[in-house]
């Protein structure tokens, strides 16, 4: 093709071929059974990347609020019946839970490395450390605010990751015949 381009000021019909030896090449490369399953690892690195994201800036508020930063949670359960006793429990979780949003965040990144390098062993470690954080997570906010109105879980956000990656895992296994044995493949590598 690079040769057809030094002919295109000459002669138009040698960018038409190029572009459409271009357009054959791309065409014929996404049907290619390795690149449907490396793109959808991708994006599901991606999904998991976006993940981690959320729990590094939820962690990010956290520090923020521990170091003097307004505080609208602390607001809300100040409206509760026993506001101190349900404060004080809050005031010492908190740092407890802003570690473990940064150790999520932090687990959810390596599950989005080794998802996109088809490391799918070191995948599955990650990610069940991963919800191992988050159930934790969650059994500490729940023991500081069960059942109060108005107050944010992140119960919801967890399970919801917790189903989505594993769910387009099992997507893309089904529907790329070659996942197997590309997986074989790279277990067998060096």
């Amino acid at each position: 093709m690079i040769a057809e381009l030094a002919h295109t000021e000459d002669d138009p019909a040698a960018l038409r071929f190029a572009l459409g030896c271009l357009r054959a090449a791309i065409s014929e490369r996404a049907r290619d059974p390795d690149t449907q399953l490396m793109a959808g690892l991708w994006a599901i690195a991606l999904v998991s990347a976006f993940y981690a994201v959320l729990r590094l800036a939820c962690a990010a508020r956290g520090m923020f609020v521990l170091f003097g930063g307004h505080d609208g949670l602390r607001e809300v359960l100040m409206r509760q019946p026993e506001p101190l006793t349900v404060i004080a429990r809050y005031d010492a979780a908190r740092p407890i839970v802003i570690s473990c949003f940064l150790a999520l965040g932090a687990a959810q990144l390596a599950t989005a490395w080794f998802l996109s390098r088809r490391q799918i062993r070191w995948f599955a470690t990650a990610w069940c450390i991963a919800l191992l954080i988050a159930g934790i997570a969650v059994v500490i906010q729940l023991s500081i605010t069960p059942n109060v109105a108005g107050v944010p879980s992140e119960f919801h956000a967890l399970l919801l990751q917790a189903v989505t990656v594993p769910a387009l895992l099992v997507a893309l296994y089904h529907r790329t015949s070659h996942f197997r044995e590309a997986l074989r493949c790279r277990r067998s590598e060096p």
